[in-house]
């Protein structure tokens, strides 16, 4: 867990939509938000694409009874979906998110579809309203967002427990990481709301990109140049 809040991130935030916007995008786009949100990470753009693929068939963010037209690149990724990719790929250890953990977010949904929707409503108030930490001879450090807590716990290796998924306040993130014997939690708190911002940011700019058999690299490639460059023009 980051306190620290970059002043430009609340910024951003009262620039994006107040409303949670609809976001319905195809697979080439998804990817590329995916990859500018960072999770591309080295990777290369192939390797990544297999990796999301992976994750469909194990069931995120699609269940079964979408999986076969997401697998022909046809299926719309909506808020949601989005939201549950970003997830999964920020709870990667050694670049794969544990199965055990990735079983547990499809469990758990439901509920983290309410709380990805709250996270951008409340991500300036109510749940995610600012607080300011103060210490002697310290900046003070403000804290805004809904948090979320896994409430992951790992014991040689091996899942021990998982939940349920909690969205908390700034103080009670601080609460969790400061009161709590968390030697054998895996995951602090993550802030779901900037997260959020970030997601809704970055689909709100993608390209268009065809997906498909005849879509390649270099479409995609073309697509980002395209998006970059109206964006400087802005």
């Amino acid at each position: 867990m980051t306190p620290n809040l970059d002043v430009r991130s609340a910024e951003n935030a009262e620039l994006l939509p107040r409303v949670l916007p609809r976001i319905q995008l195809r697979h080439g786009e998804t990817i590329w938000v995916l990859a500018r949100l960072g999770f591309q990470g080295a990777a290369t753009r192939s390797t990544f694409y297999e990796y999301i693929k992976s994750l469909r068939k194990l069931g995120s963010p699609f269940d079964r009874r979408r999986n076969r037209s997401a697998r022909r690149g046809l299926a719309d990724y909506s808020y949601g979906h989005l939201m549950e990719l970003a997830l999964v790929l920020s709870l990667r250890v050694y670049h794969a998110v544990p199965d055990s953990v990735l079983a547990e977010v499809i469990r758990s949904r439901k509920i983290l579809y309410r709380y990805y929707r709250r996270a951008y409503s409340e991500r300036l108030t109510g749940i995610g309203a600012a607080i300011v930490l103060k210490a002697a001879g310290r900046r003070p450090i403000c804290m805004r967002g809904a948090f979320l807590d896994l409430k992951i716990e790992f014991n040689g290796g091996k899942l021990q427990s998982f939940g349920p998924p909690k969205l908390l306040s700034p103080f009670e993130a601080v609460c969790v990481f400061a009161q709590r014997d968390v030697a054998a939690r895996a995951l602090l708190p993550i802030n779901l709301s900037r997260l959020s911002e970030r997601v809704v940011s970055a689909a709100l700019c993608a390209p268009r990109i065809r997906t498909g058999p005849r879509a390649t690299v270099a479409d995609c490639s073309a697509a980002a140049d395209e998006s970059a460059l109206h964006r400087n023009s802005r």
